[in-house]
C-alpha cells in the first residue's frame, strides 16, 4: 500500500488516465497486504485513512460479512474502489428526478454486480449513486477519492429500497 500512496502523491489521480489509476490499484491488490490488522466493527464496516491531502484520499475498508454502506454518491468526485480480499456487491441506482429539491432524491435500482479480489469499481458522475456490501463473507477494499472536497451527497436515511422509483 505504501507504493500506491507514494505513486499517487507523486502524480495525483486526476493527472492520470483512468486506465493508469486502474493499473495502480490492480497492482496494489495483487500484493500481500495487512488487511487482517484493520479495525473491524461487527455488522458494519470500517474505514481507515492510509493517506489524505487536498488532492486525494486513500482509505482501507474492512467489511463485516453482509455489511452494507448507505446508498450514496460521491458528489462529483472521482472514486476508485478495488477489492483486496473477499467479494463485494455493488448495487447501482439512477436518479430519476430533476435534482432540484434539496434533501430529496428519487432513485431507481438498475442492477447489481459482484466484485472479487482485484476487481475495480469507478465512479465520477455528480449523481453516480450506489451502495456497496460484503457478499456473504468479510471483505477488504482500498478506495481512492479525488479531488478531496467536502460536498453534499445523496444519502437516504434508509439503506434499502424496493424495486422501482422511490422518494428519499
Amino acid at each position: 500500500m505504501l507504493e500506491l500512496v507514494t505513486d499517487l502523491r507523486r502524480v495525483p489521480p486526476l493527472e492520470r488516465t483512468a486506465r493508469d489509476v486502474g493499473r495502480l490499484l490492480a497492482a496494489a491488490a495483487a500484493k500481500p497486504h495487512l488487511t487482517p490488522r484493520l479495525p473491524s466493527r461487527p455488522g458494519s464496516y470500517t474505514r481507515t485513512c492510509a493517506y489524505s491531502d487536498d488532492r486525494l484520499e486513500v482509505l482501507l475498508l474492512n467489511w463485516w460479512a453482509d455489511a452494507a454502506s448507505e446508498i450514496h454518491d460521491h458528489g462529483g468526485q472521482h472514486c476508485w474502489l478495488v477489492v483486496l480480499e473477499g467479494r463485494l456487491r455493488v448495487d447501482d441506482y439512477v436518479r430519476v428526478d430533476a435534482g432540484d429539491i434539496a434533501g430529496k432524491a428519487v432513485l431507481e435500482s438498475v442492477g447489481s454486480r459482484q466484485l472479487g479480489s482485484g476487481d475495480l469499481d469507478v465512479r465520477s458522475g455528480r449523481y453516480d449513486v450506489h451502495r456497496v456490501a460484503a457478499a456473504g463473507a468479510r471483505g477488504h477494499a482500498a478506495r481512492v477519492l479525488a479531488p478531496l472536497t467536502r460536498v453534499s451527497r445523496v444519502r437516504p436515511h434508509r439503506a434499502a429500497l424496493p424495486a422501482g422509483p422511490r422518494g428519499l
